[in-house]
């Protein structure tokens, strides 16, 4: 990510808080919502459809009894999950720069040219990565796979932010976010878990299993639900990054108990 511009005064991330995270990606959602829409479009329009047709699949095998369809059921469900992580964590990274401009004063872009200006093929490696990670603990223990996926939000953000290798993105990723697992947890899982509550309450009415109103909403609510959950893991690794140097620098200060008194 490009610094700011010279004599520019970078402002600060917003705390390593439940308010100051929510208050501050709320704002930016806010203000710069017709960009975060259309890269929300670009980005989950095209997976959301896959996902979509992927879980309707799974839902069809999974009303019939032979092994077959069960197995299919399952892989139509991984599927799923994993196209859902994989477009979380790229469209983090794509609006990286959207929220840095809006939120820490950094230096304004079209978005084609940030979109050029990506590491593309390392975030959809490490989406790739994350999303195989959580499905696997999915299939194997809920708990395992939910407690991925809080850990490994920050992938996508921090590829782009601090110019990580894939694996290294995914370890920084669960480090920064094991000391502030509760916050992530709200900031992050419960949108998430939020938004397939109401497809699944929504998916009792006959008229939301017709293709014309179930699909255009699914998109709709992706796009904007997504989009600001993609607006709050970026503000949050923000935050994590500066929380974590601010306790890294405080570690570092030498304390007046430690001076040797003569």
């Amino acid at each position: 990510m490009e610094a700011s511009p010279p004599g520019t005064l970078r402002r600060v991330p917003a705390r390593a808080t439940i308010r100051g995270v929510v208050v501050a990606g709320l704002g930016t959602y806010r203000r710069r919502f017709g960009r975060v829409v259309i890269a929300a479009i670009a980005v989950f329009a095209p997976i959301d459809l896959v996902v979509t047709l992927a879980s309707a699949a799974a839902k069809d095998a999974a009303e019939k009894a032979d092994v077959l369809s069960i197995v299919v059921g399952v892989a139509g469900t991984a599927a799923s999950l994993a196209g859902t992580t994989l477009s979380l964590v790229f469209f983090a990274g794509v609006i990286d720069r959207i929220v840095a401009v809006d939120q820490l004063g950094d230096e304004d872009a079209p978005l084609l040219r940030i979109l050029q200006d990506l590491p593309t093929a390392r975030l959809i490696l490490a989406g790739t990565l994350a999303s195989a990670l959580i499905v696997a603990g999915l299939l194997l223990l809920i708990v395992p796979g939910l407690l991925l996926m809080v850990l490994l939000c920050l992938v996508g953000p921090l590829v782009v932010i601090e110019d990580l290798r894939v694996w290294a993105s995914v370890r920084r990723s669960a480090r920064l976010v094991w000391r502030h697992l509760f916050l992530t947890t709200i900031v992050v899982l419960v949108p998430t878990m939020l938004e397939e509550e109401l497809s699944t309450w929504l998916e009792r009415y006959s008229w939301y299993e017709h293709p014309l109103v179930h699909l255009p909403f699914d998109v709709a609510s992706t796009i904007l639900v997504g989009g600001l959950i993609g607006v709050l893991e970026v503000t949050l690794a923000h935050a994590l990054i500066a929380d974590h140097r601010r306790r890294r620098e405080a570690a570092a200060r030498p304390h007046p108990e430690d001076a040797v008194i003569l």
